[in-house]
């Protein structure tokens, strides 16, 4: 569940900072994120149900047989427990809502994420035994997504260049020959060419950030390619630009992944490379690394304190604890260890953080 939180909150960092910088559209329409809470009912006031034809491609009596006599561990048996306990309780009866069935596809990948070769599997146990009523539309139209978001992957460059106008039209034929007409269940068909462009950029990003066999650089090629095709709103916008595709970037699960693997140096010289390649100078490139430099010497600092401090916890007796702590932060910190003592009596622990190279280390 920790990996899903950190790539929605990447998402919706990226919609706040993309929204800084666009032009609003003519009605003050703002980038459409994908939430169930949002479901609209029909005219009947009764949730639209899916009308998924049966998929050439898929036979789900076979694979429905397969998973259900398959045998999983202790630990996957309660972690399919829970998600139907929570499946059950946060969706109820909205399931039966097209558009919320196809928002199921962002849990699958997070599952099949966790538990790899046995994720399939174990989604399609969970949608099984939540949803019995629906699960084979539920299968069909994940089975169905997946060949779109595949097709949209494929398609990223070519859709990033092209004109919102241009780009809605490729789509919505993609969709209609995929989805029939319960695309327009799952999209909304009155969507503006500039909202069209927003959402592609946050889909870009968050299937960038799901992959893993893209190369480094390709992956900031269509990054930037993407961005730098919105429309921006102030005589600024050049630099603005480079600037969200850092954060953006850098933001990317599977760059950190990269980066973690990395050296020091290796690490120091391929934020430099990207950098460059983003576009900004070699004294805006010098001054980021001595930045990143003093970044990391603080969090090599802090990471001695978090083990020390650990330590400090186990071994002393809790009424000696706190006058320990002081001590201990002044030596780490000096005349900043007052500014620590405050964030730790609010719980916030700054070095518990997750640390991304390029951005706050």
């Amino acid at each position: 569940m920790k990996k899903k939180i950190v790539i929605s909150s990447l998402i919706i960092s990226v919609t706040i900072l993309i929204s800084l910088y666009i032009k609003p559209t003519k009605h003050g329409e703002t980038l459409p994120l994908p939430s169930t809470s949002s479901v609209e009912k029909d005219s009947n006031d009764d949730f639209k149900t899916s009308n998924v034809d049966k998929n050439k491609h898929f036979n789900y009596e076979r694979v429905n047989k397969k998973e259900k006599t398959k045998k999983f561990s202790t630990e996957e048996e309660k972690y399919i427990t829970y998600q139907v306990e929570n499946l059950k309780s946060s969706l109820g009866s909205l399931i039966k809502n097209v558009k919320v069935q196809s928002e199921l596809w962002d849990f699958k990948q997070e599952v099949i994420n966790n538990f790899n070769v046995n994720g399939n599997a174990i989604f399609n146990r969970i949608i099984s035994l939540s949803f019995p009523m629906y699960e084979q539309s539920i299968l069909k139209l994940m089975n169905s997504m997946d060949i779109y978001n595949k097709w949209l992957f494929e398609n990223l460059s070519l859709l990033n260049n092209l004109n919102g106008i241009e780009s809605q039209k490729l789509l919505w034929q993609e969709r209609y020959k995929i989805f029939k007409e319960d695309a327009e269940l799952i999209w909304d068909p009155n969507t503006t060419a500039l909202n069209t462009k927003k959402s592609l950029v946050v889909k870009t990003i968050s299937l960038l950030d799901k992959s893993t066999d893209i190369e480094f650089e390709d992956r900031l090629f269509i990054i930037k390619n993407s961005i730098e095709n919105l429309e921006l709103s102030t005589q600024e916008s050049n630099t603005q630009s480079k600037t969200i595709i850092e954060q953006v970037f850098f933001n990317l699960e599977s760059v950190q992944k990269e980066m973690q693997s990395l050296t020091p140096q290796e690490r120091a010289e391929k934020i430099a490379n990207a950098r460059r390649d983003i576009g900004f100078t070699e004294d805006q490139v010098a001054l980021a690394a001595e930045q990143d430099a003093e970044k990391s010497a603080r969090w090599d600092i802090g990471m001695k304190y978090m083990k020390e401090r650990e330590q400090l916890l186990r071994d002393v007796p809790k009424a000696n604890q706190q006058q320990k702590l002081k001590i201990l932060r002044t030596k780490y910190f000096g005349d900043s260890a007052d500014t620590y003592d405050k964030e730790e009596k609010r719980g916030f622990y700054r070095f518990e953080r997750q640390r991304i190279y390029g951005v706050n280390s």
